[in-house]
């Protein structure tokens, strides 16, 4: 029971790390970009089929967000050289990346052997998830307060306006994809050491999820500085996650596991009119 519930503030944080995605793509960017599910499973079938293979912990992971970062590099090469539709482009790396994340997903069978998936207690994977997401989240952080990462909302605001200051939009959507789904890679690995096991499925639903926890982030802690959107991101993320667990260890079983869910949407539903009608009453005094 302990080591599931802190296995759910594990989740919570790699899959923050999709939220911060999510917000550097659709609020930074301003674009669709729905590499984010195939990045994850990408960087959760690499980093598994390294570690059951005898790869270095480590180096496994660096190479689990390298793909990540190709991935996103992929998008942004049929964005700006093909002058294809970002939400399209997506889509295309991410059928082309299935099948080399199917091939990976093969050696998940080799994992009966012990590996560094199985010999880390969950303490230290909560640890080691916890170390990675807040030095990643500070470079994030100072990255998107620098000139360059101003550069970059400029040019989310407008084409127009950016290029007419000098800032190269091509470059920009490179950098900005390449470490969104970066971001999302690393998520994968995490959740793979988290849970023990990889499939060619695990990215299913990981842009849902990151665009619950930016939109419950942002209900909870307005986004008016960059510290205060990725306080949200992570603070969407860890509810989000939580209801789920709640749903799941709670009676919600005698009605069918079909049914999570739609007991997940109801309850955020309420969630989110709860939090709005307290916004409401806080205006009117």
């Amino acid at each position: 029971m302990i080591d599931s519930i802190i296995n759910v503030f594990s989740m919570s944080l790699a899959f923050a790390l999709i939220g911060l995605n999510v917000y550097l793509s659709t609020k930074v960017l301003n674009i669709t970009d729905i590499t984010c599910d195939a990045s994850v499973a990408l960087g959760g079938c690499s980093y598994g089929a390294l570690v059951v293979s005898g790869i270095n912990p480590l180096v496994s992971f660096l190479i689990a967000v390298s793909f990540g970062v190709f991935a996103g590099f992929m998008t942004a090469s049929i964005v700006s050289h093909i002058k294809v539709d970002p939400a399209l482009a997506s889509i295309i790396t991410l059928v082309a990346m299935q099948t080399f994340i199917t091939k990976l997903a093969l050696i998940e069978e080799l994992q009966t052997s012990k590996t560094f998936l199985t010999s880390v207690s969950a303490a230290g994977t909560f640890l080691l998830t916890l170390v990675v997401a807040l030095a990643v989240t500070f470079l994030f952080f100072r990255m998107l307060n620098s000139e360059y990462g101003l550069a970059m909302r400029v040019n989310g605001g407008g084409q127009i306006i950016s290029e007419s200051l000098g800032i190269d939009s091509a470059n920009m959507l490179w950098i900005g994809l390449g470490v969104a789904n970066g971001l999302s890679a690393l998520a994968g690995a995490l959740i793979t050491q988290i849970s023990h096991s990889f499939s060619s499925i695990m990215g299913d639903g990981a842009l849902v999820f990151g665009l619950a926890a930016v939109i419950i982030g942002e209900t909870i802690i307005p986004p008016k500085t960059v510290r205060a959107a990725i306080t949200g991101c992570f603070a969407g993320a860890f509810i989000y996650k939580t209801l789920i667990g709640a749903v799941m260890f709670s009676g919600a079983e005698i009605i069918g596991a079909e049914y999570h869910g739609i007991i997940i949407s109801v309850a955020l539903i309420f969630l989110m009119a709860s939090l709005n009608d307290r916004k409401r009453l806080r205006g009117l005094l």
